[in-house]
């Protein structure tokens, strides 16, 4: 009974780790994208509209 119990308690263990680590990166990929487009509007507001940099 208390290898069953272990078993289950290593099972849980392992699928708690394994959701929180996708929730993270799924958190991790929006941060990334959410830093790229503001360094991105903030490059086009040092850039006016219709000027062009050789």
């Amino acid at each position: 009974m208390n290898f069953e119990a272990g078993i289950r308690f290593i099972v849980f263990l392992i699928i708690f780790g394994v959701t929180n680590y996708l929730m993270m990166l799924r958190r991790y990929e929006k941060d990334i994208k959410k830093k790229k487009y503001l360094q991105q509007e903030k490059i086009s507001r040092l850039y006016p509209k219709g000027s062009f940099i050789f």
